[in-house]
């Protein structure tokens, strides 16, 4: 095969392929790409049509802007290692979302060897790098899907114990960090038991949505709200003292109280107990304010419930 068909099937090979490829020199210089690679460019509006050849790819990742740029920034890293011989290869996830759609993609950097013809390895030498960027989106959507369902509560809709304990701990840690104030609260529904024995449990059910879905009115946007277990729920709330979540509580309370909750069985009406302790850079884990919130919560249902009771 002569070198002029080689390299037209080579340029056949590498339009046949879904994955957007380009080829650089050792200094990051585009020298090719492939057609999926065009057409990509010249749809995204993000400036990628930037990325044709000539381009050093390079400085294209090291100003990008934007909400990937963190992730642009550590594939030029990764890119240059590969083109100085650090890393035998580098590969990354990152989202490039269009106006109109969610993407995902996986890139990955592979040295470029030239070998003769003898295929004497002593003579092969490093030459560039294939940059390849596979189109994730379908595996990203199912993952993220499942990491919903696994931390969702699947009656209220809201974060289970499981995801606050773990948003918990990075609040925790900002805490130690930049100091400030958080809070935690502890709502329990009173004789919720009754309710389940009396009326039913989907009755119980439409009470439990019908009170998680008012309580997160209540809320702002940064503070979060779950469902603990059973009839419990838990509010962790950054940026709060002592007495501001004393506040939200007894807001809580007399919302809870005044709710008409429609169900099978009729109109019902519940109220609920709550316990509030500060959160503090002590705290070794957001398990010791639970804890001190829990014993505040128990002494509110002591005191006749529908009450605050403070760690």
């Amino acid at each position: 095969m002569g070198p002029l068909i080689a390299e037209d099937l080579a340029v056949s090979v590498m339009d046949a392929l879904t994955s957007n490829i380009c080829v650089v020199d050792l200094s990051g210089e585009i020298l090719a790409v492939n057609r999926a690679w065009m057409q990509f460019s010249a749809s995204n509006a993000g400036g990628a049509e930037l990325a044709y050849l000539g381009t050093n790819y390079l400085n294209i990742c090291r100003s990008s802007t934007g909400p990937a740029s963190a992730e642009a920034s550590e594939f030029s890293v990764g890119m240059h290692d590969v083109l100085e011989g650090r890393r035998d290869f580098f590969q990354i996830e990152y989202p490039c979302h269009s106006p109109t759609e969610l993407r995902w993609f996986l890139a990955r950097v592979t040295p470029l060897i030239q070998r003769p013809r003898a295929n004497n390895a002593k003579d092969t030498k490093k030459i560039g790098a294939v940059v390849s960027h596979l189109n994730i989106t379908d595996r990203k959507l199912v993952e993220l899907e499942y990491a919903r369902l696994a931390s969702t509560d699947p009656l209220t809709n809201l974060p289970n114990r499981r995801f606050f304990e773990e948003y918990a701990k990075i609040e925790l840690e900002r805490l130690r960090r930049f100091q400030g104030a958080m809070s935690v609260l502890m709502l329990d529904l009173d004789r919720f038991k009754l309710v389940n024995d009396t009326y039913g449990h989907l009755a119980g059910d439409a009470v439990l949505k019908t009170v998680a879905n008012r309580c997160k009115t209540a809320i702002r946007p940064s503070d979060l709200f779950a469902r603990f277990g059973g009839e419990e729920f838990v509010m962790l709330l950054p940026e709060t003292d002592e007495s501001g979540a004393i506040v939200l509580a007894k807001k809580l309370c007399l919302m809870i109280e005044s709710l008409k909750i429609k169900t099978d069985a009729g109109t019902l009406r519940v109220t609920g107990s709550i316990g509030v302790t500060s959160v503090t850079r002590k705290d070794r884990s957001i398990s010791a304010a639970i804890s001190r919130a829990d014993k505040a919560l128990y002494a509110a249902k002591s005191g006749g419930r529908n009450m605050v009771c403070i760690a």
